[in-house]
C-alpha cells in the first residue's frame, strides 16, 4: 500500500483538538495531540452520557396532531405549526460527554529536532518521534479492540534517559485516586434538565444528583504504568518517573450503563472491577503481544477495501491540504480521505458498541454542539452510508441495535403523541433512546422538532443490509419486524386526498422553511421527503414479505396505499418541489436537500427510469448551490454521483477538502464547511458525518447497484483517469474489484456470495455459483 494514501503525517504537534489525531476501538476513544513536552490524550467512552431513562408526555398531543391535520387540509399552515409547537413538543435529549484527559509531561534542556507525528491507518497506531540532547525518543499509542484498552509505549535509544510524569484530569465532578503506579478517577455524570446544552453553556441545566435515583452514569477511569529502569514517585497528583529506559501505560474507562431502559445507578452494572481486570490482563499480556493482536484485528477490516488513484505528494498532510487548494495535483489525497473515513468507522463503531454520534466517539465538551447526540434526520444515517458499500458489515451492527432499541422506545411515543400503533421517532435520540419531539414549546421549534420520519429512513439501512448480504435470518428476525412497526405508524395516519392520493399530513422538511405572506413557516400539507420515505418503506416491506412468503395486516395496507402515494411535483423553475405547493424558499441555498431523498439515498428517482424527476433533481441542486456545511457537501457528492456527473462530484470533494481552521501564515480564513487539518469534517464545528458522506460519494462514483444491476464506473471524473479499487460491495452479495486506465474500464473482478445471475447496467448477464469470480474486461 502506498504510504501517502494511508498515513496522516505532520512536522509539528497539534495546536488544538481539531488538529489532534483519533484513536478508538468503538467503545474507547482518544484524541492525541503529539506535544513534545505536554502530551495530551483527550478521552471518551461511548456510554458516558448525561441523564438516565426519561419519558416526556404531552396530554393534548394526539388531539393537537389531528387538529393540525385539519388545519393544513384547509391551508392554515401557520396556525397548524403554532398549535403543534405549543402542544406537541417535549424536552431536549441528553448529552454525550467528555471523560477528561491523560496528560504526560516531559522536560528537555536542548531544542527538539527531527520531530514527526503520524497516524498509520494500516495499523491504527499513532507515533510521535523526535530527537533532543543526542537521544531519540518515541511514543507509540493504540487502542486495542481485542484487549479493550489504550496502550502507550514510551522509549528512547539511550539507557535511563526517559524522565516523565503523567496525570489524569476528569472533565466531570469526580474523586481522584492515586496508587503506587496507578491513577484513577470515579464519579457520576450529571443530568441535563430541560435546557438545550448548546444554547446554555455555563447555565444551570446540568445538575449532579445527591440521591441514587437522581444520579447519572457512574464512571471510572484508570491508568496503570510499568517501567524498565529508574524509579517512580507520587507527587502533586501525578506519578513521576526518573531514569527509565522504557515505560508502558495502560488506560481504560468503564461506566455503569446496563441498557437504554435501565437506570445507571439503581440498575447499573459493575464497572470498577471490570476496568481493573482489563488492565491487569493487558499488563500480563505485554506490549508486543497486545500490539500484534491489535494490528491483526484492525487489518482484517481495514484491508478489506482499498482505493488507489495514482501518485501523490509526500509532504505532510497539512501541507498537502494547502497545496491541494492551490491546484497542485495529488490524487493520493482523495484516497487518503477515503481511507480515513473507513478508519473512523472501524475506530468508532464495532459490534457491541454504541452507534456513532455527531462526532463519532470523540468529544471534548461537557456541553457539546447539538448535545453530540444522534440527529436522525440525516446525520446518523450518513454516518453509515459507506459502511456496507466499503465492506465493513460488522461495523453496521451498532446502527442496527440502535434502530431496534429506538423502535421499542418509539412504540410509547406513537401512542402518547399520536394515539397510533407502530413506532415513531423524531429528529433526535440519545443513549436512552428518547423518541419524543424536542423543542420545549419554543416558538419556531417546529422547524426541526416536528419531523417524525426518522424510523422510515433508518429502516432503509435494514433493507439495505439484506440487499448487500442476502441474510434471510436477518431479514426475518430483525429487518422485517422493525420495518413493519415503522410502516404501521405511517399507514395508520395517512390521509386520502380528494384526488384519491395518499399523503402524510401535516408534514415538515427537516430544518427548512418557506415563506408564506413574508413569514417563515415549516409545516405544510405534505413534503417530498416524507412521501419518498413512505414509498421506500412500503416497497421494501412488500419486497421483504415476498421473500419471506408472508402476509400481515400491514403488508395488505401497504399494498393498497403504495400505488396511490402522492409523489413528486416539479416547480416553475424546473426544480423538484420540496413541499406541496411552489412556495417561495426562505433560503434557496439551504444546507439540507431533503426533497431529493428519492435520488439518494433512496432509489425511486434515477436518470434511466425517471428522467423527468432526475432532471428536476439536477435543477434543484444547481439552485441550492455547492458551497455549504461539510456534511451537506458530502450529501451533494452522492447526489451528483447518482446523476452520473463525476466531474461535479469531484468539484464538491475539492470544496470539502478546503481547510477551515489552522490556516497557513498569510492565508485568509475559510468560513464555510470544509476540513480541519486532521481531516475531520467541519460543519463547522466538527461533525463526523461529512467524512462518511464523502467516502460514500466516492464509492458511488465508482460503483452503483441500487437499480438491481451493477454499474461500473458510473461517475468517473476526468481527473481520476487511472486507478484501482478493491473490495467494494454491491447489492446482491458481490465483492467488486475494478481497475481502469485512461478513463475506461480495464478489468473488473466480481465475486459472488450466492448462486445466481449477475446483471450489468448494459444488460449483460453472467450466471454464477457461490464463490465464483466473474471477470469483466474493458
Amino acid at each position: 500500500m502506498q504510504e501517502n494514501a494511508h498515513v496522516l503525517y505532520y512536522r509539528q504537534p497539534a495546536a488544538n483538538w481539531n488538529e489532534a489525531l483519533p484513536l478508538g476501538n468503538g467503545r474507547l476513544g482518544a484524541m492525541v495531540y503529539g506535544s513534545v513536552e505536554n502530551e495530551c490524550y483527550s478521552l471518551n467512552e461511548d456510554t458516558l452520557w448525561s441523564g438516565y431513562p426519561m419519558h416526556h408526555t404531552r396530554e393534548n398531543a394526539p388531539a393537537a396532531f389531528r387538529q393540525a391535520r385539519e388545519l393544513v387540509l384547509q391551508g392554515k399552515y401557520e396556525q397548524a405549526q403554532q398549535l403543534m409547537e405549543k402542544e406537541h413538543t417535549g424536552l431536549w435529549s441528553q448529552l454525550y460527554l467528555s471523560a477528561g484527559e491523560m496528560q504526560l509531561s516531559f522536560h528537555y534542556a536542548t531544542p527538539v529536532e527531527q520531530y514527526e507525528r503520524k497516524l498509520d491507518m494500516r495499523t491504527a497506531v499513532h507515533t510521535v518521534s523526535y530527537r533532543t540532547g543526542g537521544v531519540s525518543y518515541k511514543r507509540e499509542s493504540f487502542i486495542s479492540h481485542p484487549d479493550q484498552c489504550l496502550v502507550i509505549r514510551l522509549s528512547c535509544d539511550r539507557e535511563q534517559a526517559l524522565d516523565f510524569s503523567f496525570r489524569l484530569s476528569p472533565a466531570l465532578n469526580a474523586h481522584l485516586l492515586m496508587e503506587e503506579k496507578a491513577l484513577a478517577f470515579q464519579g457520576n455524570a450529571p443530568v441535563c434538565h430541560s435546557l438545550h446544552a448548546h444554547e446554555t453553556e455555563g447555565k444551570s441545566g446540568m445538575l449532579y444528583g445527591e440521591k441514587d435515583e437522581d444520579k447519572g452514569m457512574g464512571f471510572y477511569a484508570r491508568a496503570e504504568m510499568e517501567h524498565q529502569g529508574g524509579y517512580a514517585i507520587r507527587r502533586g497528583g501525578a506519578i513521576h518517573v526518573f531514569g527509565a529506559s522504557q515505560a508502558t501505560l495502560y488506560l481504560d474507562i468503564r461506566t455503569s450503563f446496563s441498557g437504554w431502559d435501565k437506570h445507571p445507578v439503581l440498575e447499573g452494572k459493575p464497572y470498577i472491577q471490570p476496568c481493573c481486570d482489563t488492565l491487569q490482563k493487558a499488563k500480563a499480556t505485554g506490549f508486543d503481544a497486545l500490539l500484534s493482536r491489535h494490528i491483526h484485528d484492525h487489518q482484517a477490516l481495514y484491508q478489506a477495501c482499498t482505493l488507489s488513484l495514482g501518485d501523490g505528494s509526500s509532504l505532510p498532510t497539512d501541507e498537502r491540504l494547502y497545496a491541494h487548494e492551490e491546484g497542485k495535483r495529488d490524487n493520493a489525497l482523495y484516497a487518503l480521505y477515503f481511507h480515513f473515513a473507513r478508519y473512523l468507522t472501524i475506530a468508532s463503531s464495532r459490534e457491541g458498541t454504541q452507534a456513532t454520534t455527531l462526532q463519532g466517539i470523540w468529544c471534548d465538551f461537557i456541553t457539546p454542539p447539538w448535545n453530540c447526540n444522534y440527529t436522525v434526520n440525516i446525520n446518523t444515517q450518513m454516518n453509515y452510508w459507506p459502511t456496507l458499500q466499503t465492506n465493513l458489515l460488522s461495523c453496521h451492527a451498532p446502527l442496527v441495535q440502535l434502530i431496534r432499541e429506538v423502535t421499542e422506545s418509539g412504540k410509547r411515543a406513537a401512542k402518547d403523541y399520536y394515539n397510533a400503533p407502530g413506532s415513531v421517532a423524531h429528529h433526535n435520540t440519545d443513549l436512552w433512546r428518547m423518541t419524543a419531539p424536542v423543542g420545549a414549546s419554543m416558538p419556531g421549534c417546529g422547524l426541526y422538532a416536528l419531523w417524525n420520519f426518522s424510523l422510515p429512513w433508518l429502516c432503509q439501512h435494514l433493507w439495505e443490509q439484506y440487499r448487500f448480504t442476502g441474510d434471510l435470518l436477518f431479514l426475518k428476525n430483525t429487518a422485517f419486524p422493525l420495518m413493519e412497526e415503522a410502516a404501521a405508524f405511517c399507514l395508520s395516519l395517512v390521509t386520502e386526498t380528494k384526488e384519491g392520493t395518499f399523503i402524510f399530513a401535516p408534514a415538515t422538511s427537516p430544518e427548512n422553511e418557506y415563506l408564506l405572506n413574508g413569514k417563515p413557516v415549516a409545516i405544510s400539507l405534505y413534503s417530498a421527503m416524507n412521501q419518498a420515505l413512505m414509498q421506500d418503506l412500503f416497497s421494501n416491506l412488500l419486497s421483504a414479505a415476498k421473500v419471506l412468503n408472508t402476509e400481515t395486516e400491514w403488508t395488505q395496507k401497504a399494498a393498497h396505499v403504495l400505488p396511490k402515494l402522492q409523489l413528486f411535483d416539479v416547480g416553475k423553475d424546473g426544480e423538484l418541489l420540496e413541499w406541496n405547493e411552489n412556495f417561495e424558499e426562505k433560503e434557496i441555498h439551504h444546507r439540507h436537500i431533503s426533497h431529493l431523498w428519492g435520488l439518494h439515498p433512496g432509489h425511486s428517482i434515477s436518470p434511466d427510469r425517471t428522467p423527468k424527476w432526475a432532471a428536476a433533481c439536477r435543477r434543484s441542486l444547481e439552485r441550492r448551490g455547492d458551497e455549504s456545511t461539510g456534511w451537506a457537501m458530502g450529501w451533494r457528492i452522492n447526489q451528483w454521483a447518482r446523476l452520473r456527473d463525476g466531474n461535479h462530484a469531484l468539484k464538491l470533494i475539492d470544496d470539502q477538502l478546503k481547510v477551515v481552521e489552522g490556516r497557513a501564515p498569510g492565508k485568509e480564513p475559510f468560513h464555510g464547511g470544509g476540513t480541519y487539518l486532521n481531516l475531520f469534517d467541519a460543519h463547522p464545528p466538527f461533525q463526523i458525518d461529512g467524512n462518511f458522506g464523502a467516502c460514500a460519494g466516492m464509492a458511488e462514483m465508482l460503483l452503483q447497484s441500487q437499480e438491481g444491476s451493477l454499474h461500473l464506473l458510473p461517475a468517473l471524473p476526468e481527473k481520476w483517469a487511472n486507478g484501482e479499487v478493491k473490495g467494494l460491495r454491491a447489492r446482491g452479495g458481490y465483492t467488486v474489484d475494478i481497475c481502469w486506465e485512461q478513463g475506461r474500464l480495464k478489468q473488473a473482478r466480481i465475486t459472488a456470495d450466492h448462486p445466481g445471475v449477475l446483471t450489468l447496467h448494459n444488460g449483460d448477464t453472467y450466471p454464477h455459483q457461490a464463490g465464483e469470480t466473474i471477470l469483466i474486461n474493458g
